[in-house]
């Protein structure tokens, strides 16, 4: 992905702010202020009809979406038992298969998103903390790559979409936690630029479900 360098600049800088604020926090040790989240896990997104606007023609195609796969990682920090605030990145990838005029190809989507949640955990008296959250996810860069022939690829970025989230936590120790969460993403329609000339993939409706698995540290 082009913004790859970017995302380590990102990741390093948030890194850096954590550890600072968790210096400032360390008199409390017992409290757990903070944490330290990676994750992977599946991702599901609804088929669609596309406008593929190709030497000033325009052509409705089809796109059948697939299972994909997604890996992340967030920092979170816990203002109260009740109330947290979390930043993240993640990248996704999915399969698909378009048809142009019956003619089928094989293809892919690939994206890398940034978000921001505020987050609501519920009190319980045991291990596990079930929470609810909204945020916002912003598009750094979206592909979506098929072959028609020639090796055709479309690319976006900063659009801004809402999140919303379902999880549990499983505290099985004082520092660690095992986490599962649910998350459905919306995106207002955008169209794709072809990244070699003034081809465009026009009303493309980009609103993933997704399932992660993750490891949560917390310090």
């Amino acid at each position: 992905m082009k913004n790859l360098k970017f995302n380590v600049i990102l990741l390093v800088c948030l890194l850096s702010v954590f550890k600072v604020l968790a210096q400032e926090s360390n008199s409390n040790k017992d409290n757990k202020k903070f944490y330290l989240k990676p994750y992977a896990g599946f991702i599901s997104i609804q088929d669609m009809s596309l406008q593929l606007v190709k030497n000033n023609q325009t052509t409705n195609i089809g796109v059948d979406n697939g299972f994909g796969f997604t890996t992340g990682i967030s920092f979170g920090y816990n203002f109260t038992e009740n109330i947290t605030a979390e930043v993240g990145w993640e990248y996704k990838t999915n399969d698909i298969t378009i048809e142009n005029n019956s003619v089928k190809s094989s293809g892919d989507y690939a994206s890398n998103f940034i978000y921001f949640n505020g987050i609501y955990n519920f009190s319980t008296n045991s291990r596990f903390k079930p929470y609810l959250g909204l945020g916002l996810s912003l598009i750094q860069e979206i592909d979506l790559d098929f072959g028609d022939g020639n090796n055709t690829s479309f690319s976006e970025s900063g659009n801004v979409g809402f999140q919303g989230i379902l999880g549990l936590d499983f505290n099985f120790s004082q520092k660690w936690a095992l986490n599962w969460e649910a998350k459905y993403v919306t995106f207002n329609e955008f169209d794709m630029k072809n990244e070699a000339n003034n081809d465009q993939l026009n009303n493309l409706k980009y609103n993933p479900f997704i399932f992660n698995v993750g490891i949560k540290y917390k310090f």
